[in-house]
């Protein structure tokens, strides 16, 4: 099968790639596309460090580079819900007519792995996508990799965000190592 994953950071995909490419049914390409990534400065580290990783581990990345903070700022609610929702379907739907073009069986997404994220509503949109587009979705829950993930981040020098990306997520993040960003 041939499976295009969307990968959303470094330290969410490395653990799912690690094992994906060990299966032998799979031929894994990545897919990452996001343009829910402000600013700009983090936008880059992030892609460079799954660039990395791709290059680490051998698989292909296509890069989608897009930004869409003034969609984020003037389009979406503040509201949690509506705006993950449609960052969800945004870039679940843009995978799954990449994978459509590209001649791929099936896509899946490193959203999967994240604790913080909401696995059902991910999974429904992408089932959802998936059928629009007449391809399958693979599914896996994949949080029991989140801290291995983690852990190969560290250990191979991967840049670890502290927030989820959006400059909503960034005024909610509390983490008390995350960089300094000004919104205009």
């Amino acid at each position: 099968m041939k499976l295009m994953l969307h990968i959303c950071c470094a330290p969410c995909s490395v653990a799912i790639v690690d094992k994906l490419i060990n299966i032998p049914e799979i031929e894994l390409s990545g897919f990452f596309y996001n343009p829910n990534i402000h600013p700009e400065e983090e936008y880059i580290k992030r892609r460079e460090a799954v660039n990395k990783m791709a290059s680490d581990y051998g698989i292909p990345v296509t890069f989608q580079n897009e930004s869409g903070l003034e969609y984020w700022k003037n389009n979406l609610s503040r509201e949690k819900e509506v705006r993950c929702r449609t960052c969800y379907s945004l870039r679940l739907d843009r995978i799954a007519r990449e994978a459509k073009e590209k001649g791929f069986d099936a896509f899946s997404t490193s959203l999967l792995i994240s604790p913080y994220q909401d696995h059902e509503l991910i999974r429904k949109i992408a089932e959802d996508t998936a059928n629009r587009y007449g391809l399958l979705f693979y599914y896996e829950d994949f949080r029991e990799l989140y801290y291995k993930g983690k852990n190969l981040s560290r250990a191979k020098g991967y840049y670890m965000q502290k927030f989820c990306g959006c400059m909503y997520s960034y005024s909610e993040s509390d983490h008390p190592k995350k960089p300094i960003y000004i919104f205009e």
